[in-house]
C-alpha cells in the first residue's frame, strides 16, 4: 500500500520475452511493499502463444500475489486486432481504494523510485484521467526530454505527437535512448533525467499509454461500472476522458520507466545486446 491506497500493477499480457523482465522490478515492488497484486490480463491467442501462456501459468502457482484476469465472457468485438480487447480490464478495476497503475508488456525498467513516486503523484491530483511517468521511448515524452535539454536535438527533433516519425518510427532513436538510459543506470545517474516540473498534457492530446497511474473510483462512477465508452483504452485515458472532464493528464517528472519497442523500431533494436542487458539488470533486483 501507498498513503492508504491498495496498488495493483496490471499488464495486458501476450509476451513472455519482455513480461519476464518486467516481472523482476514488479517482485521488487511487492517485497519492498509498494505493490499488493500483480495481475496479467491474459491477451493472448490460445494457438500459437501456449509458451506465453504457461508462463503466466507457472507465475500464478509460483506467486501468491500474482493473478491471471481473463477477458469476461460473452463480449465479442468482431474481427477486430486483440489489441483492442484491453479496454475490457477495466471492468475488473472498480475499487475506490485501490490505485491501478498499468505497465505495457515491454516495459524492461522501473526506476526504484517510479512506483512510489506515480501512485504518490496519483493519489495527491484526483482530478486528471492518467498520471504518467517518464517513458524511455514515448514520443511525447521524448519531446519534453528533448525540451528540458536530456536529450540532444542533433538525434533528430521530436514534435508533441504520439506517433511523431522520430520519437515514435525511428528505430535508430530509439537505439539512442535505450543506450542512453543504460549508460545513466549504469552510473548511478537516473535522476538527472527527471523533468524540473510535471507538464500537463491539453485535453485531446493521444498519448502512448505504455505506463500510467489511475483510480478504481473512477471507473466504478462510471454509468455502468467499469464499461469505458469508447472501448478503445488508449483513446478513452488520453482523448475522450480528458476533453469530456476538461482537465489534462499528468506527465509526472520523477518517475522513469522505460519501454521497449513500437513496431517499426523491432528491427534495430533487436539487432542490439540492449534486452540481454535490461534482462542482466532485472536479474540483479531480486537476486
Amino acid at each position: 500500500m501507498i498513503d492508504g491506497k491498495r496498488v495493483v500493477a496490471w499488464t495486458p499480457y501476450g509476451r513472455r520475452r519482455t513480461y519476464s523482465i518486467l516481472i523482476k522490478y514488479l517482485e521488487r515492488d511487492v517485497n519492498r511493499g509498494l505493490v499488493d497484486e500483480v495481475w496479467a490480463f491474459m491477451n493472448t491467442d490460445p494457438v500459437g502463444q501456449e509458451d506465453d501462456i504457461a508462463y503466466a501459468q507457472e507465475l500464478a502457482e509460483r506467486h501468491p500475489w500474482f493473478r491471471q484476469v481473463h477477458r469476461p465472457e460473452g463480449i465479442n468485438l468482431g474481427h477486430l486486432p486483440k489489441q483492442r480487447y484491453t479496454g475490457l480490464a477495466y471492468r475488473y478495476m472498480t475499487d475506490a481504494d485501490t490505485v491501478y497503475l498499468r505497465l505495457d508488456d515491454d516495459v524492461v525498467y522501473l526506476h526504484e523510485d517510479a512506483v512510489e513516486n506515480l501512485v504518490r503523484a496519483r493519489i495527491e491530483m484526483p482530478a486528471p484521467t492518467a498520471v504518467f511517468p517518464i517513458i524511455i521511448n514515448n514520443a511525447i515524452c521524448s519531446h519534453f526530454l528533448q525540451l528540458c535539454g536530456k536529450i540532444p536535438m542533433e538525434w533528430g527533433t521530436v514534435n508533441a505527437y504520439c506517433m511523431d516519425p522520430t520519437g515514435w518510427a525511428n528505430g535508430p532513436f530509439a537505439v539512442k535512448l535505450h543506450q542512453m538510459l543504460m549508460d545513466h543506470i549504469e552510473a548511478g545517474t537516473v535522476e538527472d533525467l527527471y523533468l524540473y516540473q510535471d507538464f500537463p498534457l491539453q485535453p485531446g492530446t493521444q498519448f502512448s499509454v505504455s505506463c500510467f497511474a489511475s483510480r478504481g473510483e473512477d471507473y466504478a462512477a462510471l454509468p455502468r461500472p467499469g464499461v469505458l465508452v469508447p472501448d478503445e483504452e488508449e483513446s478513452w485515458h488520453t482523448i475522450h476522458q480528458p476533453v469530456a472532464k476538461g482537465v489534462p493528464n499528468i506527465l509526472r517528472g520523477d518517475a522513469i520507466v522505460s519501454h521497449w519497442s513500437f513496431f517499426p523500431q523491432h528491427p534495430f533494436l533487436n539487432a542490439t545486446d540492449l534486452l540481454d542487458r535490461y534482462r542482466e539488470l532485472a536479474d540483479k533486483v531480486v537476486a
